[in-house]
């Protein structure tokens, strides 16, 4: 009995921490972005995340139905242990198939660790819909690189 006892609660912990993960995103996915969730004529929205101990990230390309143009905008999240990055924040973005930046901007230019990178648009090449995008962070001395992927009919 105590064995049986035993195995429930470690599947409920197991169980648990999993749940945990899916609460990485919250704040930056499609749905949390106004510009995308409350527009009625979006075309298509490609959302592509990955994470890291420290960060997250979401990186998403919509497109309205009463024109060619597309938008891509790219979010990271602070995930890791507090205190949270101080000072400047840099980052470098790469997709397959189209559209790379950088910049930087201040640590403190976030609204409760999530760093909205701006957008960018146009009628150009776009990343394909099942490609990877690449994103390096750099803040307190500390780079990495964040691998998105993309979700695929979610």
């Amino acid at each position: 009995m105590k064995c049986l006892l035993g195995i429930i609660l470690l599947c409920a912990i197991v169980l648990s921490g999993c749940k945990g993960n899916s609460n990485i995103y919250s704040g930056i996915e499609k749905n949390d972005i106004e510009e995308i969730s409350k527009v009625k004529n979006i075309e298509f929205v490609y959302e592509y995340k990955g994470h890291t101990d420290h960060w997250a990230a979401a990186y998403h390309v919509y497109k309205m139905k009463d024109n060619d143009e597309h938008t891509s905008k790219l979010v990271l999240k602070y995930i890791g242990k507090q205190p949270g990055p101080t000072g400047e924040l840099s980052y470098a973005y790469d997709t397959e198939g189209g559209g790379s930046g950088s910049g930087t901007l201040p640590s403190d230019h976030s609204e409760a660790g999530i760093y909205y990178l701006g957008s960018s648009g146009g009628n150009g090449a776009i990343a394909a819909q099942n490609s990877l995008v690449k994103v390096q962070v750099n803040w307190n001395g500390n780079t990495e690189t964040i691998e998105l992927k993309p979700e695929i009919n979610r």
